[in-house]
């Protein structure tokens, strides 16, 4: 077994700063097969590809490629809930900002599935609807009468619980 003389020399290096991005992302394409980096390169970048709404509640988890039909395909996962069927809906403007980012159909097919783990990325949510609007003292008045005659406590704290949210909603 030889031994190898590491020569450290003295004077200082003066290098630039770099990213761990610059650094991580060659050795993560070196690792994985060449018929990944597609996938790579859609998870890396799915917010620019994609746009923030949908990015909001999906995650891209893998591409393969089919030999057979020459077809490569997306799997994507959403949290459970209507986001599935929303995906689904919007199937061909993802496939085509997908295909737009690459410059050629480098992908044909999506797979949606349901993630019961996944929770929504962040939900972008309107100023106003975060401001506590209140009832007039009219509109507290009308909602006392119509639930006067509901004898059980609870149910008369959650139906004017729902009846002031109501209320307030339809102002906006």
């Amino acid at each position: 077994m030889k031994k190898y003389k590491i020569d450290i020399s003295s004077e200082r290096h003066n290098r630039d700063l770099e990213s761990l991005g610059s650094i991580f992302i060659p050795l993560v394409e070196g690792a994985v097969s060449s018929d990944d980096l597609i996938g790579v390169e859609i998870t890396l970048h799915w917010e620019d590809i994609i746009g923030k709404d949908i990015y909001n509640f999906s995650t891209p988890k893998q591409t393969k490629f089919d030999p057979k039909d020459n077809k490569r395909t997306l799997y994507i996962d959403v949290p459970v809930g209507g986001f599935a069927l929303e995906l689904q809906h919007k199937e061909n403007y993802i496939l085509n900002k997908v295909n737009a980012y690459f410059g050629y159909n480098a992908v044909h097919k999506l797979n949606i599935s349901q993630n019961m783990n996944m929770l929504p990325k962040k939900i972008v949510s309107d100023v106003s609807r975060d401001q506590k609007k209140e009832l007039t003292p009219d509109e507290e008045k009308y909602l006392q009468e119509v639930l006067q005659e509901i004898k059980d406590e609870k149910l008369r704290e959650i139906l004017t619980n729902l009846g002031k949210s109501i209320m307030t909603n339809k102002k906006e």
